[in-house]
C-alpha cells in the first residue's frame, strides 16, 4: 500500500511537473517574441521615416485590442535609440545619438563596430537590438534600440512564473501526500 501511495503522488507530480515546464517555457517563448518583435518593429519604423517616429494618431490606440507597437505621443519620449549611416565599405558615415544618454559618439562607433561583427541583419549587442537596412542609394543604415527595460521585464516575467510555478508543484505535492491516504483507501479495503 505504501508503494502504491508513493507511485501514485509520483505520478501525479510528474504530470503536474511536466505541464508546469511546458507552460512555463511557452510563457517564456512567448514573451519573448513578443518582445523581439516589438523591439523589431520599432527599428523598422524608425528606419523608414529617417530616424523619426511618425506623427501618433489623433485618438490614443486602446493598448488591450492593438497587439501590435503603436506610437502615442510618449513614445518619442519613452524610446531611447541611435541611428548610424555606414558607407559601402561599412565605415561611418553619420552618427545620430539625439534619442540616448547612455552613449556618446566614441561608445556607439565602438558599439558599431560589435554589430558588424555579429555578421547578421538584426540581432542583439548586449541589450541593444539592432536592424541593418540597405540604403538604395548606397551605403546603409543601422538602427539600435535600447532594450534594457523590455528585457529586465521578460527576466521578471520569467522569475515571477517560475516562482509560481514551484509555489503550485509544492502545494499539490503537499496536498497530495495528506490526501494520498484518501484516495488510495479503496484499494486497500480491496486488498483486505
Amino acid at each position: 500500500i505504501r508503494t502504491l501511495r508513493r507511485k501514485f503522488i509520483a505520478i501525479a507530480m510528474a504530470s503536474l511537473l511536466g505541464t508546469l515546464t511546458v507552460l512555463c517555457g511557452a510563457i517564456a517563448v512567448g514573451n519573448a517574441y513578443v518582445a523581439e518583435g516589438r523591439a523589431d518593429r520599432v527599428i523598422e519604423l524608425l528606419y523608414e521615416n529617417a530616424g523619426e517616429f511618425p506623427a501618433p494618431p489623433e485618438a490614443w490606440p486602446d493598448p488591450s485590442r492593438v497587439p501590435d507597437f503603436q506610437v502615442t505621443p510618449e513614445t518619442p519620449f519613452e524610446t531611447r535609440y541611435f541611428v548610424v549611416g555606414l558607407t559601402d565599405q561599412r565605415e561611418v558615415r553619420f552618427v545620430d545619438t539625439d534619442h540616448i544618454a547612455a552613449l556618446d559618439r566614441q561608445t556607439v562607433v565602438e558599439r558599431i563596430s560589435d554589430i558588424l561583427a555579429d555578421g547578421g541583419d538584426r540581432g542583439y549587442v548586449d541589450y541593444y537590438r539592432f536592424g541593418i537596412f540597405e540604403n538604395q542609394e548606397g551605403g546603409s543604415t543601422v538602427v539600435v534600440l535600447d532594450c534594457f527595460l523590455q528585457l529586465q521585464s521578460a527576466y521578471n516575467m520569467l522569475r515571477v512564473t517560475l516562482l509560481v510555478a514551484l509555489a503550485c508543484a509544492v502545494i499539490v505535492f503537499l496536498l497530495l501526500a495528506f490526501f494520498s491516504r484518501r484516495a488510495i483507501r479503496p484499494f486497500a479495503e480491496n486488498l483486505e
